[in-house]
């Protein structure tokens, strides 16, 4: 009899022991997977607020001064001012006897390069990638103009998985992902997203919704502005097409994943460990007793 209750208690520890480590593992990957989820959203929604600040102002301007100064990375346009009127008047020949006066009105002329927000959002980026930054992003759509932005087989997955759900919603969901109505304090539609695992790393896109605007450059090659059809950097032989209110692309963002021992390590308070230590304990206490029961055998009468 006493041999039967060893036995007992030995599977009940057992099976306690094994719940409470197989229950307190996959608790902490679901919470890990969770939080680096959201942290890959904050990244997608800072990409998402650069672009809207730099659209509120019809992208921005790199100023440079001096015919010799270099180019602030990559731009669209360039506009070249002389500062005064009489740099103006040197500078178009009209007293082009004075070569001093002509090289220190060379040195005065300001530029000015323009780079729409898509091309803020890019160079954010690339900063960030520089910079070593833990959590990363990069615009991307399936057809592109400039081929160094192409989709890898993440992101070509992950628009194909968008666009996708894009096509199964209701028609007035569809319609508020289609033209956001971005208010203060008020609910926004939830973005459509996708993610997994791979490597370590948790790879998240977030669809990016073509507008009205964006088909100044992407609806048709003849319509496109002159700056697109004659620079080179443009000539991916992609990159037209879209429709507004249709996902295009993704903000793709890599957030490392972060192993389950540090997670609990840094966000357990010594009271939650010595918690957890003492469940441990009570755990391997009870398998003791259980194996005791099993071996000691049956009391033997005097």
């Amino acid at each position: 009899m006493r041999r039967s209750s060893g036995v007992m208690v030995l599977g009940f520890a057992a099976l306690l022991s094994g719940s409470l480590a197989l229950g307190g593992w996959q608790a902490a990957e679901s919470l890990i997977l969770t939080r680096t989820v959201n942290e890959g959203r904050t990244v997608a929604d800072m990409a998402e607020n650069v672009g809207r600040w730099a659209s509120q102002y019809g992208g921005v301007h790199a100023r440079t001064q001096g015919a010799n100064a270099s180019l602030p990375g990559t731009f669209l346009t360039r506009s070249v001012y002389a500062v005064s009127q009489g740099d103006s008047d040197v500078l178009q020949g009209s007293k082009t006897e004075d070569r001093l006066s002509e090289r220190q009105a060379m040195e005065r002329v300001e530029a000015y390069h323009w780079k729409n927000p898509a091309l803020v959002q890019r160079e954010v980026a690339d900063v960030l990638a520089a910079s070593g930054s833990r959590s990363q992003y990069r615009l991307t759509a399936g057809s592109v103009l400039n081929r160094n932005n192409a989709p890898n087989a993440f992101e070509r997955e992950a628009i194909q998985a968008v666009q996708a759900a894009f096509a199964k919603l209701p028609p007035a969901q569809a319609a508020a992902l289609a033209t956001p109505q971005r208010v203060p304090g008020g609910r926004q539609p939830a973005p459509l997203e996708y993610w997994r695992v791979e490597a370590g790393r948790l790879l998240y896109a977030r669809a990016v919704m073509a507008q009205a605007s964006c088909l100044k450059c992407h609806d048709a090659p003849g319509s496109a502005p002159e700056f697109i059809r004659t620079n080179q950097q443009f000539n991916g032989g992609g990159g037209f097409g879209y429709k507004a209110g249709q996902p295009v692309g993704v903000i793709s963002v890599t957030v490392p994943l972060p192993a389950v021992q540090t997670v609990v390590t840094e966000s357990l308070s010594p009271v939650s460990m010595a918690a957890l230590a003492v469940a441990a304990l009570s755990a391997l206490g009870l398998l003791g007793v259980g194996l005791g029961g099993l071996f000691r055998g049956p009391d033997r009468a005097a």
